[in-house]
């Protein structure tokens, strides 16, 4: 547990260094409204008759919160638990420790976000993180044809990168996705900043890109490689994104990246996440 409490207790400091301000969130939510109800919420019935949920996602939750109240701006910092089944529908507890900058007004907000989490990880999980950066812009523009009601599958045929299954996907319901296969080829083999002529990138996404990769250059014990075949959560995104893996452990260990909290707002985040048997011990 000392491992933990070093990470925490060094987040923390950091977090208020830079101004950011502790939001807090009841774990249970009452369910009001059933139409919005998601297939992969846990929830219960209490025994008055009402419904409540276990929290899944933060960021959701801090979103929630900053439209209700119409803030001009926010930026949190929050520590706990979430909660969600695993892929044998088991019910597992997450901690969770993020950050939040609301609204997103330049890539010195990516950059915070990106420094105040990898300094936390490599103060006492780990030393040696591999950050991989993308952009949910380059996806959404290879797909851009696919019906929304086939998108979803579709990501997570990306996600495993199984360039047959999306030739099969495509031929099965008639569907041109030679970007997609390409894109998910480029990710095995064009993973630094030399191989960015080989994705279809606006100019502008190019040179956040650059500079992000220039940034991260200034941390040791840190490897920063290219993958724009990130598709888990593309439809939460909004531009650069970012997942941070525990090479020594083999542990995808953060995430987070530039996300829109309404029609007129942007912002960014990263999380750093622990399994229950890396809190636990």
């Amino acid at each position: 547990m000392r491992r933990i409490e070093k990470l925490v207790k060094t987040f923390v400091e950091k977090c208020y260094e830079n101004d950011f301000e502790l939001f807090l969130s009841p774990e249970v939510e009452a369910l009001k409204d059933l139409s919005k109800l998601e297939k992969d919420w846990i929830f219960f019935q209490a025994r008055n008759g009402e419904l409540f949920k276990l929290r899944n996602d933060y960021t959701a939750s801090i979103v929630e919160y900053f439209n209700k109240l119409q803030l001009e701006r926010f930026r949190v910092w929050y520590t706990g638990f979430v909660y969600r089944y695993d892929h044998s529908g088991e019910v597992r507890p997450k901690f969770q420790l993020g950050v939040e900058i609301i609204p997103f007004s330049s890539l010195k907000d990516l950059e915070l976000v990106l420094q105040l989490l990898i300094e936390t990880v490599l103060s006492s999980l780990t030393d040696r993180l591999l950050v991989e950066i993308g952009d949910s812009r380059v996806i959404e523009k290879c797909v851009q044809h696919v019906p929304r009601k086939f998108r979803k599958q579709l990501f997570e045929l990306i996600d495993r990168k199984d360039v047959s299954e999306i030739e099969f996907f495509a031929s099965l319901h008639g569907l041109d996705l030679s970007n997609v296969v390409k894109l998910v080829e480029n990710s095995f083999t064009k993973r630094g900043v030399d191989g960015l002529k080989d994705f279809p990138l606006d100019s502008t996404i190019e040179a956040e890109i650059v500079r992000t990769v220039d940034f991260l250059s200034k941390f040791s014990h840190i490897t920063v490689e290219l993958d724009f075949s990130i598709a888990r959560t593309i439809e939460e995104y909004d531009g650069p994104t970012f997942t941070m893996f525990d090479l020594k452990n083999s542990l995808l260990i953060a995430a987070g990246g530039r996300y829109k909290v309404n029609e007129n707002v942007l912002a960014v985040g990263g999380t750093i996440f622990l399994e229950e048997r890396t809190w636990s011990n």
